[in-house]
């Protein structure tokens, strides 16, 4: 939950990384030839069915993109696969001139509580370092759990945010990177005054916040 906006986040921190996304659709349109997209047809019931065999030959072109990969890369990688690429990742990822960390997402709900140990564990033996964003869309996260799951993965906060009505249109219109990019004065002719400052304000401050989740991340990114 939350995982696109942070990616947004991140690519936004680290101005101009490539992206790899991973998922059923491509929703990073916005970032244009900054992605390439490889989609994933198999669905999770057919992934748990097979054992992930269903996944597995779809992640080739994947693999490849990531063995020529020569400068820092962001991978985004849709829940429902996830795991099945980062088992493959623990036998394929030795044989990569590359280091690898992993940020993973999680909210106060019990599928994403599940899932975060577990990927966290998976992929430990191939990563130099590991993230965990805990996002509060759905309230906090009890710190012990928090602790005791994360283990030594660097842990940040985004806090729920309440934005402004007819903010969100614009995010989902255009992504994190339409916010340095906004109109004021076409906002005021759309929205009045008070509402266009209050979205611009509201989306600023989003911004900003999700930068500051990924901030450890894109420190690692970048070396």
């Amino acid at each position: 939950m939350g995982k696109t906006t942070l990616v947004r986040a991140l690519a936004e921190a680290v101005e101009g990384t490539p992206i790899i996304e991973i998922d059923a659709s491509h929703r990073l349109l916005e970032l244009k030839e900054r992605v390439s997209f490889f989609q994933m047809r198999a669905d999770r019931e057919a992934i748990e069915r097979t054992g992930g065999r269903a996944a597995r030959a779809e992640f080739d072109a994947v693999l490849d993109a990531l063995s020529a990969a020569t400068l820092p890369t962001i991978v985004d990688v849709g829940a429902n696969t996830s795991v099945s690429l980062f088992t493959m990742l623990a036998d394929v990822a030795p044989e990569l001139a590359a280091e690898f960390a992993v940020c993973v997402v999680v909210t106060n709900e019990p599928g994403a509580m599940v899932e975060t140990p577990k990927l966290l564990d998976l992929s430990k033996p191939w990563t130099t370092a590991r993230f965990v964003v805990e996002n509060r869309l759905h309230g906090n996260i009890d710190p012990q759990w928090l602790k005791s799951n994360a283990g030594d993965a660097t842990l940040t906060f985004l806090d729920a945010q309440v934005l402004e009505e007819g903010a969100e249109d614009y995010l989902q219109s255009g992504g994190l990177a339409m916010v340095d990019r906004l109109n004021p004065k076409k906002l005021r002719e759309v929205h009045g005054i008070g509402p266009a400052i209050r979205i611009q304000r509201d989306l600023a401050k989003f911004r900003l916040e999700a930068m500051r989740a990924v901030r450890p991340a894109a420190e690692w990114l970048v070396g």
